[in-house]
């Protein structure tokens, strides 16, 4: 009962966690930094710098996004909207997650994905029917003056294809096209409206840039390199890890509810040897009259000790992930019931199984210790006689 209670409590808290990082962030997202330059004013966050991270041992890739704010519109619909050009490649590492359709064709294509709130907002609210549907984009797009080297926005509609649609819980309005499509309509990684509206070319600072590395595990690593610069850096990976270390404690308190029942049982485990030993004492007592050492009596108590402990821990451990399963089942029939989502809040690592065998193998040679060198030590003479 001890071993299937820690099972089933720790299993929960590991299924918990797993589930709620995987709201938060996929795999990828755990290696993706969001450098900027914070508060300061005197940093740069140009092409040169962008190289200078590319540099960083362990760096993959660096991905600079471009954004601005734009309208989509189909027929009579309109709605505001924040358009983010990205590189296609970097797709996850600008945190994606698309529920329907595929990412963009090509490098410079004339496709948008876009998040679900902003379809709902001008009557596109069947998603997957919207893949391949068209759709207006109304960007203010920089212009050369003519006979000045000075520029000025005017309003441009683009006909976009729809490939992608994000279904997340943040209800921005939001789409994503590609980089290169918006540098054919005349604007540069570095745009921004201010910078039109005073024309000022010395400014080339991107806003934001995002960096792959190599591993999550490097991830320390390059974030301390680039904060040594003089950035500011973020990452999902600050996040998840909070939540790691409340898992943590939870997982202890639920394995500290466990070894109290684990406790009790290895007492009741000791008991029994102890009574197995009274009752076996003119046996002890024969068996070293034949031949046994006081040796072959303590491995064998041990043994004893730890087949118990085996047994009781490995029903244990099948009695806790099969009630955890028959759990986890209970919920997503509610779920499907009432049209929620299936979720797995039950997750046991086999590292762990291994960690609880390897405990239950401990507590049982400890627990046959004291009964085992008791029966050890019993002279053979005096337990014939034992009565």
């Amino acid at each position: 009962m001890g071993i299937s209670l820690i099972v089933f409590l720790v299993s929960i808290g590991f299924g918990l966690q797993r589930l709620i990082r995987g709201q938060i962030a996929n795999v990828e997202a755990l290696t993706i930094l969001d450098v900027s330059r914070g508060e300061s004013t005197l940093l740069e966050l140009n092409d040169k710098v962008l190289d200078e991270f590319k540099n960083i041992d362990n760096v993959n890739d660096v991905a600079p996004s471009l954004s601005l704010s734009g309208q989509l519109a189909k027929a009579e619909s309109v709605t505001d909207a924040a358009i983010y050009g990205i590189d296609p490649k970097f797709l996850s590492m600008e945190g994606i997650r698309l529920a329907f359709g595929d990412g963009f064709s090509f490098q410079d294509a004339q496709e948008i994905i876009v998040s679900a709130t902003a379809l709902n907002l001008i009557g596109m609210a069947n998603f997957e029917q919207e893949i391949g549907s068209d759709l207006t984009l109304k960007v203010l797009v920089p212009q050369k003056i003519v006979g000045s080297q000075e520029e000025e926005l005017i309003s441009k509609e683009i006909k976009v294809k729809i490939v992608g649609v994000i279904v997340d819980d943040s209800e921005l309005s939001i789409a994503y096209v590609p980089m290169d499509f918006l540098t054919s309509l005349g604007f540069t990684p570095d745009y921004s409206q201010a910078k039109v509206k005073v024309s000022d070319k010395q400014i080339k600072d991107y806003t934001t840039a995002r960096i792959k590395v190599e591993d999550e595990s490097k991830l320390p690593e390059v974030r301390q390199k680039i904060e040594a610069m003089g950035y500011q850096v973020d990452s999902v990976a600050d996040t998840v890890g909070q939540i790691d270390k409340i898992f943590v404690v939870f997982e202890i308190v639920a394995a500290g509810f466990g070894a109290i029942a684990m406790f009790v049982a290895a007492i009741g485990s000791l008991n029994t040897l102890t009574v197995s030993l009274l009752e076996r004492t003119r046996e002890i007592g024969l068996m070293k009259t034949l031949g046994a050492t006081s040796g072959d009596i303590l491995r064998l108590f041990l043994v004893e000790s730890i087949l118990i402990g085996l047994t009781g821990g490995l029903i244990g451990i099948g009695l806790g992930y099969g009630l955890g399963r028959l759990v986890n089942f209970g919920i997503n029939y509610l779920a499907n019931r009432l049209g929620g989502e299936e979720v797995n809040i039950f997750y046991t690592p086999l590292l762990f199984l291994g960690v609880v065998l390897g405990i239950i193998v401990f507590v049982s040679i400890i627990t046959g210790v004291y009964p085992a060198r008791r029966a050890a030590k019993i002279n053979a003479l005096d337990a014939l006689r034992y009565e």
